[in-house]
């Protein structure tokens, strides 16, 4: 259906809430209208019917019945039927289907009372029980007495035809210059993006590429790169760093065009991991982009593309166990908070079908007790919620672009937030051949960019794109190969840092290995253990076969990547790259299945037998590789992620201060502000309290690269509007002198001023904190509640009754630390454990540790972070991993902490186990 000028700018409305409400109802009836021309329309609204009754002929527009099942639709009917012959418009027998059967009805009204935040017993907008789904002999009976309505209704569903055709893909319209094919065009960038990468063209590098570009040609995906080419070249225009990650890496062509960095020839990465002749699917290629600047690149692709043909994917969001509770609890009448106390301790994660056992199954559940007659039928009823849809959401990061109006291709819907989304999710996109391009915020390169340009305005230029030179350097591989890794992305987490040290990890190849291991699949399958074990002890590798020994070289025999099972199944089977491929995929992922894995190992044992191997050895190989692949980790995926990670260790070994400062302004990371700070303690920083007249919005490095200075932004319970005005205030009008001329100069309230005072953010104004409160409160806000603004201050009477103010002593340090821990969420003067005295002289820093191997010891911890991890034998004994500082801050430490009864936690601190977690 074509859609012309206007039309287009109207749907273009539609998509922009601000604009979509400011359009007249005459509008929006024409663009309706002008949609139309294939459609047929029928209403069982009455004024509806007689306003479109002159617009539309009478095959187009018909008058809906209702099943006549009760006084009130048989009443409805009639005057259907009436107005139906007034306008001589033929009648059509409809059901207005809300529930499959009657017995959902319960179900319709806890879902509506849900929607419109009402109990079920006050909610009026529910339908009556007879709207479920009428068979065929039930719509017959119910229109007994208007066969010509039913009889209407069968002409009407033999004149509709909609066909999809599934399984054909397509592809974003990428303008060319008149004569340009899209494969042409795509050779010419490559060619231009390989020089700048490569010295010199090799026949190899142009071997590889020519192969590439000839699977993408046939394939007919030159397109789908093109489109993602241009948008990461625009994002590269703007400055905006990006990353391409996933199977993307494995090809020449996507480091060719700067779509990824790591080069697939230096690593021997295999291209059929990311697209084969035989792979039926799109390629899948995903670029991160810094969090904070996405945006601009989606506004980019609705501007190119049109927001006609552009749409986020939506995702379909259902019921889990905490919200079905929730709103349950709600529509049945329950008082607000009365079962908080369960849902702070249910795992936000879990499903509607824990809730019979859910004290079983999570140890921080143990104790309630739900048995109460009320509780059991609430249950019941939130059960019966369990994976219906709740909202549509939107996709991390997945975006449609069609060839034209997105509309042929999927319904559309409005988000709560406004957005329009599809109305299919990621699965069904793909089936009706809309490829998905996901464009993903990722807040380490937020971090990579805010320390650059923080460097930069010192005239520090950190070679962080010299790839060769950063991995070499010595104080970066230091830092990784002791595990000092705070803060560095995705080589962070507590048992990645235990590995680095470990392995002792000091190049790229030895850093994505890592990363890959330390998956969930091989470090529980053993394979993580063996392979430190061999990488200590290189002798101790051992190879099934004496040409695995050339293929796993590089993890002693030890397979850690998917492209593994490729390699394997290439050199060692006689299987071509392609349907080596095939091979994994068939292994793992959606594609498995018993008989897709049957008639794989039968190729597989026959290919080995062709190149000589035994059948045992054969069998064997076999089952290694089968156990494995399931599990496997993509090394593309880590090749590319360690890219990033070698740059910001770059970065955190030569400019600490600017680094983490971008690091807690940026948000992110597996830790809390409060361990970062103490991670900054570690590196020798010192950290300084806000100040009105110092401090930014965020974190910043201070003192030549020797401080870092807190931002306003982290300072509780201070109103946003005060921060963006003192910050306003100080660049118009310079520092500030005293706290008058900070009221006269800002919107701050008595609130906003007494919160800046406790915290300290007044200091440099140059009086004791008491002293300041004191002048607060006597002169400036004697009449003024917590929430009134505070009159214009006159700075006579201010430096008047300055003077005469008492000598008061600054705060202790019991208090200062206080006020930071509740204003900052971290100490900054003091950390809370400095005031716990350590009896006995028998507690041990975490950094003497290691001298008491096999000892039992005393320490003094802070929880800073906890991850719930279940042993495989046995899915419902859990481990809580916790990590804690020492009282003395020298160091942090990986513990285990096993559960042993509720009771005991509940006894200590009145509620679930953990109790510093919450």
């Amino acid at each position: 259906m074509a859609v012309d000028e206007r039309a287009g700018n109207e749907q273009r409305s539609l998509r922009n809430p601000s604009h979509f409400w400011r359009r007249t109802a005459s509008a929006m009836r024409s663009f309706a209208i002008s949609q139309t021309a294939d459609c047929i329309l029928l209403t069982a609204d009455p004024a509806l019917l007689r306003t479109l009754h002159p617009r539309f002929p009478p095959e187009q527009l018909f008058a809906a019945i209702l099943p006549p099942l009760d006084k009130d639709s048989a009443r409805a009917a009639r005057e259907m039927l009436a107005l139906a012959a007034e306008l001589h418009r033929k009648p059509v027998a409809v059901n207005d289907v809300h529930f499959i059967s009657p017995a959902d009805w319960n179900i319709h009204r806890l879902l509506r009372a849900i929607g419109e935040n009402e109990t079920i017993y006050t909610v009026k907008d529910t339908v009556p029980n007879s709207r479920y789904l009428l068979n065929a002999k039930e719509m017959r009976r119910a229109f007994r007495e208007l066969p010509d309505a039913l009889a209407t209704t069968r002409e009407i569903a033999d004149a509709c035809e909609v066909e999809f055709e599934l399984g054909r893909w397509v592809f974003p319209e990428f303008a060319l210059p008149a004569g340009m094919t899209p494969a042409r065009r795509l050779r010419e960038l490559c060619i231009a993006g390989l020089s700048r990468r490569y010295e010199k063209l090799t026949s190899k590098i142009l071997r590889r590429l020519d192969y590439e570009l000839g699977v993408i040609s046939r394939l007919g995906y030159a397109t789908y790169i093109l489109a993602v080419h241009d948008i990461v070249a625009e994002a590269n225009r703007r400055g905006i760093p990006n990353l391409g990650r996933g199977s993307a890496a494995n090809s020449l062509v996507c480091y060719a065009l700067f779509l990824t960095h790591v080069d697939p020839l230096a690593y021997n990465l295999y291209f059929e991991r990311f697209l084969n002749p035989e792979r039926t699917s799109p390629p899948d290629i995903d670029i991160d982009f810094n969090w904070k600047r996405r945006d601009e690149v989606i506004h980019y692709v609705y501007e190119k593309y049109g927001d006609h043909r552009v749409a986020m994917i939506s995702t379909h969001v259902t019921f889990q166990a905490r919200s079905a509770l929730r709103e349950t609890a709600k529509a049945l009448g329950f008082l607000d908070g009365e079962l908080e106390r369960v849902l702070k301790r249910l795992p936000f994660y879990a499903g509607s079908d824990v809730l019979v056992d859910f004290a079983e199954r999570y140890p921080e559940t143990r104790g309630i007790d739900l048995s109460a007659p009320e509780y059991r039928a609430l249950i019941a009823q939130a059960m019966k919620l369990g994976g219906l849809p709740r909202h549509l959401g939107i996709h991390v990061g997945g975006i449609v672009i069609a060839p034209d109006d997105i509309c042929n291709y999927t319904a559309l819907a409005r988000s709560a937030k406004g957005f329009v989304v599809t109305q299919y999710d990621m699965f069904p996109i793909e089936d009706v051949g809309l490829i998905k391009i996901d464009l993903l915020g990722n807040r380490s390169l937020g971090v990579l960019e805010d320390t650059l340009a923080t460097l930069r305005e010192r005239d520090i230029q950190p070679p962080v794109n010299d790839f060769a030179a950063i991995t070499r350097d010595a104080e970066t591989v230091r830092l990784i190969r002791e595990g000092r890794t705070m803060g560095c992305f995705y080589i962070e987490s507590p048992g990645m840092r235990q590995l680095l040290r470990k392995l002792g990890t000091q190049t790229f190849e030895e850093l994505t290995a890592a990363s890959s291991v330390i998956r969930p699949g091989v470090a529980e399958s053993g394979m993580m253990q063996e392979f430190i074990k061999r990488h200590r002890d290189p002798s101790a590798a051992t190879y099934l076969h004496p040409k695995l020994k050339k293929i796993l070289a590089e993890t002693y025999g030890v397979m850690v990547y998917q492209e593994d099972v490729i390699r394997v199944a290439h050199e060692l089977a006689g299987m071509t790259l392609a349907e080596a491929d095939l091979l994994r995929r068939a292994m793992s992922g959606k594609l498995r299945s018993s008989e897709a894995m049957a008639g794989v190992r039968e190729k597989f044992l026959r290919a080995c037998a062709r190149n000589g191997l035994s059948q045992s050895a054969a069998a064997e190989l076999w089952r290694q590789i089968r156990s494995f692949a399931g599990y496997a980790f993509c090394k593309a995926h880590s090749a590319a992620f360690a890219v990033l990670s070698f740059q910001v260790a770059y970065l955190k070994a030569h400019h600490p201060a600017e680094f983490m400062a971008a690091v807690m302004s940026n948000h992110g990371g597996f830790y809390s502000t409060s361990a970062y700070i103490q991670e900054c303690r570690r590196l020798g920083l010192r950290i300084l309290l806000p100040d009105v007249n110092a401090s930014e919005l965020d974190f910043t490095a201070a003192e030549n690269g020797s401080a870092i200075r807190v931002g306003l932004s982290q300072i509780g319970e201070v109103r946003t509007s005060t921060i963006e005005s003192i910050l306003a205030a100080r660049k118009r009008g310079g520092r500030f002198t005293s706290l008058a001329d900070l009221i006269r100069r800002t919107d701050a309230r008595l609130s906003d001023l007494t919160v800046l005072i406790r915290v300290g953010a007044l200091d440099s104004l140059g009086f004791t904190r008491p002293q300041l409160m004191a002048l607060l409160r006597s002169e400036f806000a004697p009449n003024h509640t917590q929430g009134d603004f505070l009159p214009l201050a006159d700075e006579a009477q201010f430096r008047a009754l300055a003077e005469s103010l008492p000598n008061l002593a600054d705060y202790d340090r019991v208090v200062r630390c206080y006020h930071e821990m509740k204003y900052l969420g971290f100490g900054v003067t003091d950390h809370p454990l400095a005031f716990i005295a350590a009896s006995g002289g028998d507690v041990v820093s975490a950094k003497d540790l290691p001298q008491h191997v096999g000892e039992t010891v005393r320490i003094i911890g802070w929880c800073i972070a906890h991850k719930r991890a279940a042993k495989r034998e046995n899915v419902r004994q859990w481990i809580w991993h916790r990590l804690v500082t020492t009282a003395k801050e020298r160091g942090m430490i990986h513990g285990r902490v096993r559960r042993k009864s509720s009771e005991s936690s509940q006894a200590a601190n009145g509620s679930s186990f953990p109790p510093d977690a919450r």
